[in-house]
């Protein structure tokens, strides 16, 4: 039976469509040297736009990869009031830097001949072996390792990590064999495995929510980027299209035949940007931050994210062809665009960033709203005020072109290039609204990172080095030596010892004793300090001091627990209950002085607010397990003062810490920040590349105009200035309002996480000078162009 005629309609409906998409597409290659030139750009502006899209597809499975990693090599501790078996392992970890690079690693002793092994390592190194990264033993073998090589004395490495046992190519990671460790407590740990899988990773809700916001901010300026990048070489394209219909061809033909030139530029951008990110990857091996990093293996888009990049690109590409020509009237002899242009309606431009405000505004982290929807609430409130942000570009800079026109100042060149902006502001603004994005973006991500970073470790960093020993590591009897060993270390200055512990009413503690352990629950001990009068000071308001001197010092809550004068305590009573051997007994003078915490300075890791004693009133050693800390001052002038007193502290225990002004996450997160400056700095550039090729095409539009002006004897210097302005006021305007929105977003952003807005203006500062930098350099490179195209010989026509 033959088909009906609807069916034979619709069939030679899609053979036409699928004909005009093949002319496009064949247009777009075989279209001369200009046609083949804006197929190059635009798949080169869409495939850096793929690449980064493929990166950022590719960052949950490089997270989730380095995250079963580490939880490989986590420890599954034995059950609690379990001893030692043949398949028990004691630990304990060592967190370290060398000149600023994260080491990190485990000190190891089996209990028996089945002790679990690390993953990455096929048996355990014995006593003074050592099992190490590449990265570490590259490090340990050149001469920037040299200094290293003391942290690790009288041990040969005997064995090398694999890449199963390594969070990233670049960790420097070890694992040492030891006989020596004392029993579990204060670090040491009794294992039975490694790999606990048990408890997933959740980040807290503020790492979450910088996530997010720095993914819009990444991602946003790509999208407007890609949208630009398919609308290269426009104004030809139409050209070309007004030819067509001179030989017949009908409107709706010339719009399918624009698309599928569209379409084939898209298509190349994707092969472009899949190339991109082959080469990439093994760059991003060597790169880490916050002590992740990736193996180039890891770095693997998810398919349903390929698929749909794969899609919306040129499906995005084809919708911005056709929504762009819908002002265009390509007629047999010539393209006629609307004029007078429509007057852009600002009701819908200011919807978007206000409905962007409404999602975010009552939004509050970590409240009973946190989750999915939350974050997808956050998404797409950020989302619509930077797209808000594109879209009133063009409304401003209309209205301000407007005005500029009726100014009665400036020079030819600055007429010349208001008059041009005012008959082509939307290809101006569509070029810059990538840079209004970008900017935005980052001045809002900028905006959380320094206002979640803590106010008292910014500007009261802590005056000196600090090294700790645990609990019960070093006795109280050792603390002078520890002091010298460390006093004596190239580069101190100076060494003050604090000893530090617990204790508890005597009364309580005997009270504790008649109880069940079951009912006992948790003590709430006095801290207790000892340590000289100069030491003390540096701590608390103590005034006056002298040997024998006693203080009761208050934090800053007033909240601190804190024994009456004459009260008998009991010290060091939760060290006391493993050995079950009395308290040592100790009576708070009557003559104890009250005092207050310095505030502002950070307490050493093991000190707190308390019983403060000099070493004359209270005899350290009457504390089994002391914590101690030696606080030391380095001289500046002594190179890796810091990296020496490491090799100290690693020969006086195992487990001893160095604590610097530099450790924490304050650092990491100006790592970050700076790194996000510089990412968007690099957008900036990346879309200054795009600005640079919507110059030289309007240029190359107005060739005869440029001709006729030269040959009027219009000086060159006045048509380079009007270059200029034509770009500097855009970007002048897009900056402005980057930078206003970028506050309001960064100062919701701190609403929602119940922080103050504290401006990072250097950051500011640095991408206003980079799209300075991006003006004039858009603007010496047309200038090449400009002069070859100022001839007379440009009026000729044949």
């Amino acid at each position: 039976m033959p088909p009906s005629r609807p069916d034979h309609t619709r069939g030679r409906a899609a053979r036409r469509w699928c004909a005009d998409l093949a002319m496009g597409a064949r247009f777009a290659v075989t279209g001369g040297r200009e046609g083949r030139l804006r197929t190059a750009l635009t798949a080169l502006g869409v495939g850096l736009g793929v690449a980064v899209l493929l990166l950022a597809a590719a960052v949950p499975n490089a997270l989730n990869a380095a995250t079963q990693r580490q939880s490989a090599r986590s420890v599954v501790p034995v059950a609690e009031g379990t001893g030692s078996s043949d398949r028990s392992l004691l630990t304990v970890s060592s967190y370290g830097a060398y000149r600023e690079l994260p080491l990190h690693g485990r000190i190891l002793a089996a209990e028996g001949p089945h002790a679990p092994v690390p993953p990455g390592l096929s048996r355990l190194p014995g006593p003074g072996e050592l099992a190490v990264s590449p990265a570490l033993a590259d490090l340990l073998s050149s001469p920037e390792g040299a200094l290293l090589k003391g942290r690790f004395p009288h041990l040969r490495i005997t064995a090398t990590i694999g890449d199963e046992g390594l969070t990233h190519p670049g960790e420097l990671l070890f694992y040492q064999g030891s006989d020596g460790l004392p029993p579990p407590g204060n670090g040491v740990e009794r294992i039975t495995a490694f790999g606990d899988h048990g408890a997933p990773f959740r980040a807290t809700p503020l790492a979450v929510l910088t996530i997010l916001v720095s993914c819009v901010a990444v991602l946003a300026p790509v999208a407007v980027f890609i949208a630009t990048a398919v609308r290269f070489g426009g104004e030809r394209r139409d050209r070309r299209l007004a030819a067509l219909r001179l030989v017949g061809a009908d409107r709706a033909t010339t719009r399918r035949i624009a698309a599928g030139e569209a379409l084939a530029g898209a298509v190349f951008g994707l092969v472009t940007g899949a190339a991109l990110f082959l080469a990439v990857r093994i760059p991003l091996a060597g790169l880490s931050l916050f002590g992740l990093g990736v193996f180039p293996t890891d770095v693997v888009p998810g398919a349903a994210l390929v698929c749909g990049i794969a899609t919306a690109v040129p499906l995005c590409s084809v919708v911005v062809t056709l929504f762009t020509l819908r002002r265009v009237a390509v007629e047999p002899l010539g393209v006629t665009r609307t004029a007078p242009p429509v007057r852009r309606r600002l009701w819908w431009r200011v919807l978007l960033p206000a409905a962007g405000v409404a999602l975010l505004l009552p939004r509050t982290i970590g409240g009973p709203g946190a989750g999915d929807a939350a974050n997808a609430q956050v998404l797409l409130g950020m989302s619509l005020l930077l797209l808000g942000v594109a879209a009133l570009l063009p409304w401003l800079l209309d209205a301000l072109v407007a005005r500029l026109g009726r100014a009665r100042f400036g020079g030819q060149s600055w007429h010349l290039a208001v008059r041009r902006l005012q008959l082509s502001s939307t290809t101006a603004s569509r070029s810059v609204s990538g840079i209004t994005v970008a900017v935005a973006g980052a001045v809002a991500v900028q905006l959380l990172l320094t206002g979640a970073q803590s106010f008292a470790e910014l500007t009261h960093p802590p005056a000196w080095t600090e090294v700790d020993a645990h609990a019960g590591t070093v006795p109280a009897a050792r603390a002078p030596q520890m002091t010298a060993q460390l006093r004596a270390t190239p580069g101190v200055r100076r060494a003050q010892v604090l000893i530090s512990g617990y204790a508890d009413s005597v009364r309580h503690h005997r009270a504790l004793a008649h109880t069940a352990p079951e009912e006992r629950g948790d003590p709430e001990p006095y801290p207790v300090t000892i340590g000289d009068c100069g030491t003390l000071r540096r701590l608390a308001h103590i005034g006056a001091c002298s040997g024998g001197d006693v203080f009761l010092v208050r934090g800053h809550e007033g909240a601190t627990p804190l024994p009456a004068p004459g009260t008998r305590l009991a010290l060091d009573p939760v060290g006391s209950r493993d050995d079950h051997r009395a308290p040592a007994v100790w009576s708070v003078p009557r003559n104890a002085r009250h005092a207050t915490a310095v505030p502002g300075d950070r307490m050493p890791t093991f000190t707190g607010p308390g019983v403060f004693a000099t070493p004359e009133a209270l005899d350290a050693t009457l504390l089994r397990r002391p914590e101690i800390a030696v606080l030391l001052r380095l001289d500046p002038q002594t190179p890796d003062a810091i990296e020496h007193v490491r090799n100290t502290a690693a020969r006086i225990a195992v487990g001893t810490d160095v604590i610097t002004s530099l450790d924490g996450t304050e650092d990491a997160v100006t790592v970050y920040r700076h790194g996000l400056t510089a990412g968007a700095a690099a957008v900036l550039l990346l879309i200054g590349c795009g600005l640079l090729i919507t110059a030289l095409e309007q240029l190359r539009d107005r060739a005869r105009l440029l001709s006729a002006l030269d040959a009027l004897g219009t000086p060159r210097a006045v048509l380079g200035r009007s270059v200029l302005w034509q770009t500097a006021v855009p970007v002048a305007l897009g900056l402005a309002l980057a930078v206003g929105c970028g506050l309001s977003l960064g100062a919701l952003l701190l609403h929602m996480i119940d922080r103050p807005l504290r401006p990072d203006w250097w950051g500011i500062l640095t991408l206003s000078g980079t799209a300075a930098a991006v003006i004039l350099g858009v603007t010496a490179l047309s200038l090449p162009l400009l002069w070859r195209l100022m001839r007379p010989d440009g009026l000729r026509t044949e």
